[in-house]
């Protein structure tokens, strides 16, 4: 069976380059444009890994990964961070809500791309 990848971002053309990317690469992708999705959508399908933008609406990343953290039937998904914000204090606020790594936008696709394959495949 595929692994399953969420992608959650609010910029509809990064959630499609990056889900398309993904689904060549053989993955099933959940895609939520909200943190509010995000977290519906992984508590329904307990995706493998999540790709999740920090500044999102209604419920931002941040708030996101928290709930998805405090969940015991959601808090073993791998989480990866994504964000336009590179300072130290941001990625020092990602990993205090328990961000399982960082990717710093704009990135390049081949970067996503390893950066999921050594989380899922070690």
């Amino acid at each position: 069976m595929a692994q399953a990848i969420l992608v959650a971002d609010d910029d509809p053309d990064i959630l499609s380059i990056v889900s398309m990317s993904l689904e060549t690469q053989g993955y099933t992708v959940y895609k939520a444009t909200n943190g509010r999705e995000a977290v519906d959508l992984a508590k329904q399908h307990h995706p493998d890994l999540v790709l999740m933008d920090m500044m999102m609406p209604i419920v931002s990343g941040y708030e996101a990964v928290t709930e998805l953290k405090a969940d015991a039937t959601t808090r073993d998904i791998t989480i990866i961070g994504l964000s336009a914000k590179a300072m130290a204090t941001d990625m020092e606020r990602a990993t205090d809500v328990g961000i399982d790594g960082y990717i710093t936008k704009p990135f390049r696709i081949a970067q996503v791309l390893t950066v999921v394959e050594s989380y899922l495949h070690g």
